[in-house]
């Protein structure tokens, strides 16, 4: 007789295996009745969407059409319109966000030129005759620009104007009727706020890509050639490839120009974008003169903090240290050296490194402004002319 090993080593009598056929369908439908009725109340009160009220006892959510044992029956529009406000928004601006292929001369191994694809990155319409924002670094020594819209047509792009300072450039395409993007105003972002980065990290192969997060900070202030600039942090993953793609909120409207992240070991979302109202400045300028002129002091700079007044054996205690001086500049002209402390321009006291970017961001090339600063025991004022700011540092 064959042995059955899974009953013990025998096989039961075709009486007692009917018998044995009955307690097993029994058995089984008591043992899955009660798995499924425990797994039904563990997702009522665990992952079910719930709240609690003073008592500790779940109540349903607000919008939320449940049973009482907390099981959704139906999701009302109002709660189906905010878990959706992502989709919508990246379906909003996906189709404005294009991708921007830089052809630049590359050389052989013996010397022969060719035309090929240095770098890729990405950009947004904004206006529908063919205007589009980008970073400056996505098309610097380009040979030809080639855009991709995201239906996957290719057009050739001319440079309209660019600004190394803040990274931005615009280019045209020659094609009307386009999706143009709607830039927001950044100055009414709040941090926490959602979001939505939509751009071609690592190259074309992943175009359209979205990625979420929320507004780190607001105002992250960086100096770039002596001229201190603001950007929006994010958490979002911006990549490589994703330099002039947008950053959007949940309704649908570019908030800033995605340019750069920290590329440290151990540091993660940390992402900077160019907020839309500096975006709007620059491309109106851009666009129009094909250039931005911007006054330019020619000094690096700093508040002042008693540890460095200490560190320099300085005789103020507060205004903004003057670090560095570029050769040739303004400042450089009428006499300005390190470790001046600015404390008046104008006649206006001064006591912030913000305060004096701020002059200078509303003043005009060619624009006189009397500089007062302590030198030493010192108190001298000086003139200065204010230049343009140069496209380039030698």
């Amino acid at each position: 007789m064959p042995v059955n090993h899974f009953f013990d080593g025998f096989s039961p009598k075709p009486s007692v295996r009917r018998v044995n056929f009955w307690k097993g369908i029994i058995l089984g439908a008591l043992v899955g009745g009660l798995l499924v009725t425990t797994l039904f109340f563990y997702l009522a009160g665990n992952v079910l969407p719930q709240e609690q009220n003073g008592n500790g006892r779940a109540v349903p959510l607000p919008g939320l059409e449940q049973n009482r044992a907390g099981q959704i029956l139906e999701i009302t529009p109002e709660v189906k319109g905010y878990y959706m406000a992502v989709v919508k928004a990246a379906e909003e601006v996906s189709p404005s966000v294009v991708g921007i292929s830089n052809f630049g001369v590359v050389m052989d191994f013996w010397g022969r030129s060719s035309l090929q694809e240095r770098a890729t990155g990405s950009g947004v319409i904004i206006d529908e005759t063919g205007y589009i924002v980008t970073n400056y670094h996505v098309i610097e020594n380009a040979r030809e620009l080639i855009v991709i819209l995201s239906d996957g047509e290719e057009l050739r792009a001319k440079v309209v104007g660019t600004d190394p300072p803040t990274d931005l450039a615009v280019l045209k395409i020659e094609k009307e009727g386009l999706p143009a993007a709607m830039l927001a105003d950044s100055d009414l972002l709040r941090v926490g706020e959602p979001a939505i980065a939509i751009g071609n990290p690592l190259g074309l192969d992943f175009q359209q890509s979205v990625t979420l997060g929320v507004v780190s900070a607001r105002e992250r202030s960086i100096t770039i050639q002596g001229q201190k600039f603001t950007f929006i942090q994010t958490d979002a993953a911006i990549n490589d490839g994703n330099s002039g793609g947008a950053l959007v909120n949940i309704f649908g409207q570019v908030i800033g120009i995605n340019t750069a992240k920290i590329k440290i070991p151990g540091v993660e979302g940390m992402g900077f974008a160019i907020p839309a109202n500096t975006v709007k400045e620059i491309t109106r300028d851009l666009i129009t003169q094909g250039r931005v002129e911007r006054p330019w002091l020619g000094v690096y700079l700093s508040t002042l903090t008693p540890m460095d007044a200490q560190r320099f054996a300085l005789h103020v205690q507060e205004g903004v240290l003057i670090r560095d001086v570029i050769s040739g500049g303004p400042a450089d002209k009428v006499g300005i050296i390190p470790l001046d402390v600015v404390i008046a321009i104008d006649g206006k006291k001064i006591t912030d490194s913000g305060q004096l970017q701020e002059l200078l961001y509303k003043a005009k090339v060619g624009q006189k402004m009397d500089i007062t600063l302590i030198r030493g025991r010192e108190e001298l004022t000086l003139t200065v002319t204010l230049s343009k700011l140069p496209e380039r540092m030698e």
